[in-house]
């Protein structure tokens, strides 16, 4: 892994007029540059985005990007409109990291279109911020029009990027695994920008979601569930009204998704939500563990999976697509949103692939992808 530049630093954030309270943590800064989404969340703390932006360092590691890992935090639940004070104020105290080279995303609790705000009330263009710290200004870069920020957000690239990426990462493993991807089923816990995108990966792919989880319950139907009644249903942060819902569906508890009969489990939303208190209750089908949050898995019950003969395609692979999408872009060689995907998409399934052949070594799949961190390999 390539050396830092400066050493992790911790910043708080704070204006007692208003009420906010935040934290961006900078785990890694590599030639400039860092990145790693902005939460809103009540359980924000700066602990909490130290391992998180820790994870972040170790995604552009194993996709062999020059770039550092970060993360921002905002603490409180996020409600909508009335907590844009809140990040307009964030974004102006943030202005000072995001001209000096921190790329900010989204992430739990917040859209791309908040993440577009913050930018255009700091006054910073990040597509200017990372030419700059390109040899030459990134004279030697050229990016279409449609992959600058507006278009970016118009083709909603960056949810696009995490949700392929997460589907990659299922289809490679069902092909090193070996099992017919057809007879695969999934359940994802998580219908934000992440969940939402493995389960349209999916569904082109063909495997059917048999369970899904937001925050309030879970949606099971075992003949799968159909992707267009869930989407419309959705609000913004991935809450699913169920009387939009034109189809019947079973509802469980929403911390039921893991026990249902599927070969995949995708967690896609908060850190833990398998711990070694939720193994027991794991279904006996399951094959195959996609990591699409960051730190989903307790590294415990991670441990356990694998002895038990479950696969487990570690967050800092499985979620990397954002990163693999970036560095696809500083390459200059893309000319769409597809090529970048295709990208992002290959490169993940790349990992995936290695991670689970057995030619890396490790005793234990995480182990196995830390060593693709490493130059060289």
């Amino acid at each position: 892994m390539a050396e830092p530049d400066r050493p992790a630093a911790v910043h708080r954030l704070t204006d007692e007029r208003i009420g906010l309270i935040a934290y961006l943590v900078v785990d890694r800064v590599v030639g400039g540059l860092c990145a790693g989404g902005l939460r809103f969340a009540p359980d924000v703390s700066a602990d909490r985005l130290r391992r998180l932006a820790r994870l972040m360092t170790l995604k552009f590691a194993v996709m062999g990007l020059p770039i550092g890992g970060a993360k921002a935090g905002i603490v409180g639940r996020r409600r909508g409109a009335p907590d844009d004070a809140l990040l307009r104020r964030a974004g102006e105290l943030l202005r000072p990291h995001l001209e000096a080279g921190y790329l900010m995303g989204e992430d739990l609790g917040t859209t791309g279109d908040d993440v577009a705000a913050v930018y255009r009330h700091a006054g910073v263009d990040p597509i200017a911020m990372v030419r700059a710290h390109l040899p030459d200004g990134g004279a030697a870069v050229s990016i279409p029009d449609r992959l600058q920020p507006a278009g970016l957000l118009a083709d909603r690239l960056v949810g696009r990027l995490a949700g392929a990426g997460v589907a990659a990462a299922v289809v490679a493993a069902a092909a090193a695994l070996r099992p017919p991807l057809a007879t695969l089923t999934v359940a994802i816990q998580g219908f934000g920008t992440v969940g939402l995108g493995a389960a349209r990966g999916l569904a082109e792919a063909g495997v059917p979601i048999v369970a899904l989880a937001d925050e309030r319950a879970t949606l099971l139907d075992p003949r799968g569930l159909r992707l267009a009644d869930l989407e419309q249903a959705r609000d913004a942060l991935g809450r699913i009204d169920r009387s939009r819902l034109t189809r019947p569906v079973t509802v469980l508890s929403r911390d039921d998704w893991c026990r249902v009969p599927a070969q995949v489990l995708i967690p896609a939303a908060v850190e833990d939500a398998i711990t070694l208190e939720t193994l027991p209750r794991l279904s006996r089908r399951l094959r195959l563990v996609v990591e699409a949050a960051n730190a989903p898995v307790d590294p415990e019950a991670e441990a356990l999976l694998e002895q038990a003969g479950v696969a487990v395609v570690p967050d800092f692979v499985a979620s990397a697509g954002v990163a693999a999408g970036l560095g696809a872009l500083a390459s200059g060689r893309l000319r769409s949103p597809d090529d970048m995907l295709e990208e992002a998409c290959a490169r993940i399934a790349s990992a995936t692939a290695r991670v689970l052949g057995g030619e890396l070594p490790g005793r234990t799949a995480r182990e196995r992808a830390m060593s693709l961190a490493v130059p060289g390999r």
